[in-house]
């Protein structure tokens, strides 16, 4: 038997959960290799980039009763959505049977699609099914009885199967939502079946019983699909197709209600309820949709639809294979247990928490972890960026990135088979772009988890005391994680915020907190974590912003929490009322240094640069492009929320045309927004004191950690961050106000 895919590429590979433990909780760590046997063992976690000119790898054994052999299983990925309910009685369908939906196929070239089944590949059950190609079809054990007609992709339409016991007769209706006259794809098509099917199978909705095991194979959305215990007639189905309900009725399901559940409720009292797997996407607009409400929970019954993908993946659902418990005292941190067998080898992080209200540390590191869930295993902008990129992208890749491409492993940069975007990702699931050694091609440096190491190593470098906490505990618990911390240090691109996680930091800002925003394009994207499930995030893009898809109209509230979706600053919390700066060019190209504003200067801000020149450049080489400046960029803005006390310390300008200003500040098409002629091309870093002794201080780009460590991490970068969080840890007092500056004034 050959392995899983992926595994050719990765020949061992695993996935934790949870993500963070506090000492003395279990990590349970799934793994899956061809090979009989891996070896396991725990270490701390400092730095992992391996770009020349860096620390390169730095991890210590940490010696845990986990450490050991264990045996090897191939656990494979099983993707795709669907609802599954109890098996089909033969008693439940005594006088026969009709299956109805309203239906949305998007990619109907895919093979044989359940619909609404209670049918299995070994020849027994009911089913009402698209062929390949989109015929409507009904299955009865293994009869087969279909349309002539396919269905148009991204039309609706009514589809419905009966069979009738008495008369024997087996017959599927398609009804295109259309004007056209005379449709030619509304056909219908009846065979003499006789023989009652025999009855086993789970009840399905968007998948089918395959090879023993349920499994969803549709890509489209259902709305309003229903089971009839009886046939009905075609004035009856005339009437179901216009929003009747026919005499009958034994199963129904309420898709707006039950949005965020696993469980989606019966609206037929004693039906059967459905149990929701790989998250099935809900709030999206059904057939009935007139566009006069946009959110889900105002109008069911224009948004009772779901849309099912052959690739949607909640839980890869594999065995455990072990569990690590950190003991008591463990210092909190990134671990990781790395994985070895026969034929290669992965590393899994994790993270050992701050336990709330107890800090060992003045300052605390929050790790976005909602960012890794976002980056996780991202590859369509790669393949994207390959057609129009100044290099081969693909030399870039790694074995983690083949591994992304061929096992459904998704995130939400990506897209499903039928082009719609990725708006759940999970940590359930091997994440192997949150590895301590990986690179973004497109960047050819680290980003996320191993850029952030950067900050990690330069803390630990400089003796710097800290604690550590990720964006799922800001999450669950609020301002009480931050409040007894003098300074909170971001990640390298902290892009992904819940509402709790803003309102948190924004209360501990207000009561005197201080923030080091050591990167750029954060607190961009509306976020949400699934009530149901945890391990769940959600994101839609709305209309505008920097993204590699766009969510269509009508889907623009989350499912899991309802709120709006989009860009934070489109709900009135632009990231420069938080962190001073905010969002404001995109590139690839070589990184440019700092340079200082004559307002830095200011006597009040000396300590800030103590040890740099007047005209010392800042951030002159580095592990992330080459320098401190670039990837993404933020800048000071007033009319975005920058305070009027903010200080421009220094700016990195001069990128060329590879550095674009983002794309939902550009009203008009026009040739005026590339580095070589647009203002808007740079990175400010700022800094912004606050009110009861708070303050801020930004370096607004995420290139910026990758220059702290150049010269032995001697070099103006590191110290100016060194001095900053210093001062913000010792000084109990306001520090010193920065000058009014008109920086930022030229929106």
């Amino acid at each position: 038997m050959s392995p899983s895919p992926g595994l050719s590429a990765k020949p061992v590979i695993g996935y934790c959960d949870p993500w963070s433990v506090l000492p003395g909780e279990p990590v349970t760590f799934m793994v899956s290799t061809s090979d009989p046997t891996f070896e396991a063992r725990v270490v701390r976690v400092r730095h992992g980039d391996q770009a020349p000119g860096g620390p390169g790898v730095r991890v210590t054994r940490v010696p845990n009763p986990a450490d050991g052999t264990y045996p090897g299983a191939d656990q494979p990925i099983l993707p795709g959505s669907y609802l599954q309910g109890p098996p089909v009685t033969a008693e439940a369908l005594r006088d026969g049977a009709t299956f109805t939906a309203w239906v949305y196929p998007t990619r109907p070239d895919l093979g044989l699609q359940g619909l609404v089944t209670a049918w299995s590949d070994e020849g027994t059950g009911l089913g009402l099914f698209l062929e390949p190609g989109g015929r409507a079809s009904l299955r009865h054990g293994e009869r087969v009885v279909a349309t002539t007609t396919d269905l148009r992709p991204r039309e609706w339409a009514f589809v419905a199967a009966t069979w009738d016991r008495t008369t024997g007769d087996a017959r599927v209706t398609q009804w295109p939502q259309s004007t056209l006259p005379d449709d030619p794809a509304t056909g219908s098509a009846h065979v003499t079946i006789t023989a009652p099917p025999a009855f086993g199978p789970p009840l399905l909705l968007g998948g089918h019983v395959y090879q023993g095991g349920a499994r969803g194979t549709y890509n489209g959305r259902l709305d309003t699909p229903r089971v009839y215990g009886r046939a009905l007639g075609v004035e009856e189905l005339v009437a179901a197709r216009a929003g009747g309900t026919p005499v009958g009725l034994v199963a129904d399901w309420d898709f707006v209600t039950h949005a965020d559940s696993v469980v989606i409720r019966s609206r037929v009292p004693g039906g059967p309820d459905a149990i929701a797997v790989h998250h099935p996407a809900a709030g999206v607009p059904g057939h009935a949709w007139t566009g006069s409400e946009g959110a889900f929970f105002r109008a069911p019954d224009q948004f009772n639809a779901l849309h099912f993908h052959t690739d949607d993946l909640e839980d890869a659902g594999w065995t455990p294979s072990f569990t690590v418990t950190m003991p008591e005292g463990t210092p909190s941190g990134v671990y990781a247990v790395q994985l070895r067998s026969a034929s290669g080898e992965d590393v899994i992080p994790f993270f050992v928490r701050a336990a709330t209200g107890l800090p060992k540390s003045p300052v605390v590191f929050l790790a976005p972890t909602m960012s890794y869930l976002a980056y996780a295993n991202e590859h369509s902008a790669a393949e994207v960026h390959a057609e129009n990129a100044a290099f081969d992208i693909t030399a870039h890749f790694q074995a983690e990135d083949h591994y992304a491409m061929a096992v459904p492993v998704s995130g939400l940069y990506d897209r499903h088979p039928d082009g719609t975007g990725v708006w759940y990702s999970s940590w359930r699931k091997p994440i192997v772009s949150m590895r301590p050694s990986y690179h973004l091609p497109v960047a050819r440096s680290a980003h996320q988890l191993s850029a952030d190491l950067h900050i990690v190593d330069w803390l630990e470098e400089k003796e710097i005391a800290y604690d550590l906490v990720t964006d799922h505990d800001l999450h669950s618990e609020g301002a009480d994680l931050l409040n007894p911390y003098r300074v909170v240090i971001t990640g390298s691109h902290p892009e992904y915020w819940t509402e709790r996680m803003l309102d948190a930091l924004e209360a501990y800002l207000a009561r005197g907190g201080r923030l080091v925003y050591m990167g750029a394009n954060g607190f961009y994207w509306v976020t949400s974590v699934s009530p149901s499930r945890p391990h769940l995030i959600e994101v839609r893009r709305g209309r505008r912003g920097t993204a590699s898809w766009r969510n269509e109209p009508g889907e623009d509230h989350h499912s899991t929490t309802g709120e709006l979706g989009g860009l934070w600053r489109d709900r009135g919390r632009a990231p420069q009322r938080v962190a001073g700066v905010g969002m404001t060019a995109q590139g690839f190209g070589p990184a440019r240094p700092y340079r200082r504003t004559p307002e830095s200067r200011a006597p009040e801000l000396a300590w800030i640069f103590d040890g740099v020149g007047d005209d010392e450049e800042i951030g002159t080489a580095g592990l992330v492009l080459g320098a401190a400046g670039g990837f993404e960029m933020d800048r000071a803005d007033r009319a975005l929320g920058t305070p009027v006390n903010a200080t421009v310390l220094a700016v990195a300008a001069g990128f060329g045309d590879d550095y674009q200003h983002v794309v939902e500040e550009v009203t008009t098409s026009d040739s005026k927004q590339g580095g070589t002629v647009s203002p808007f091309v740079r990175a400010d870093m700022v800094y912004v004191p606050r009110a009861n002794g708070g303050a801020v201080f930004a370096t607004g780009s995420i290139a910026f950690s990758g220059a702290l460590s150049h010269n032995r991490y001697d070099n103006p970068a590191s110290r100016i961050v060194e001095n900053v969080l210093r001062r913000f840890v010792a000084d109990t007092r306001t520090p010193a106000l920065g000058r009014t500056t008109t920086a930022g004034d030229e929106t």
